[in-house]
């Protein structure tokens, strides 16, 4: 199998390409308006796109919540790709890729872990997830939390903490993974057991999860 992924934020770029067991990936860190173009990118992991998008399985990228610009941006771009090349487009969410990579860490077959992805300065994105030896699993439903909320959670040590929209002292929890970062590669492995289930994939209803209304967009 093999599948093309994007993790496209305002503050990095990544992209890895998954063909079979193996995965090469790229991320790239950068001030919000200074993204890479399609093409370094693409260079990066060796994919010419001039010839390569036809022996793709799929097209998958990270849906959101995040950076309303780039989010738009990212799936404007491949969603005409996946229509005339007739690949399935597979949008994953941002907090549930960041799960999955902090599964990568937890030795243990069953855990609990919450993310948390900064909005702004008082609020994050919120994603509450099970790991199983075979899956990873949304258990509630993504929202937008409070620092005062986000605080109630702190003191359940069934949890494992990932992401940067936590209040400043998750630094101290023992359960924080600090070292787990989001990036394409996560992005492209729950890619690849979506499409194992058989399901479709429309590209036309491949769209960003923003969870919160950009604010000049808010009347």
């Amino acid at each position: 199998m093999k599948i093309l992924a994007f993790d496209i934020s305002g503050t990095y770029s990544s992209i890895a390409l998954l063909n079979g067991n193996e995965v090469n990936a790229f991320t790239q860190t950068h001030e919000r308006k200074h993204r890479p173009e399609w093409d370094e990118l693409f260079s990066r992991i060796n994919f010419d796109s001039l010839k390569d998008f036809d022996t793709l399985d799929a097209l998958a990228f990270a849906q959101g919540p995040g950076s309303y610009t780039a989010l738009r941006i990212t799936a404007s771009f491949l969603k005409p790709i996946a229509v005339i090349k007739k690949k399935p487009l597979i949008p994953i969410s941002n907090l549930k890729s960041l799960a999955y990579e902090a599964s990568q860490w937890i030795d243990s077959d069953n855990a609990s872990i919450v993310v948390a992805i900064e909005a702004d300065k008082t609020e994050s994105y919120f994603g509450s997830f099970s790991k199983s030896s075979i899956n990873i699993e949304a258990t509630a439903e993504e929202s937008v939390l409070s620092m005062e909320e986000l605080s109630s959670y702190e003191t359940n040590s069934s949890f494992y903490f990932v992401g940067t929209g936590w209040p400043q002292n998750i630094q101290d929890n023992p359960q924080y993974l600090s070292l787990v970062k989001p990036g394409a590669e996560a992005i492209a492995a729950i890619a690849k057991n979506e499409l194992e289930t058989g399901k479709s994939f429309d590209p036309e209803l491949a769209n960003p999860v923003y969870l919160k209304t950009p604010e000049y967009q808010k009347k």
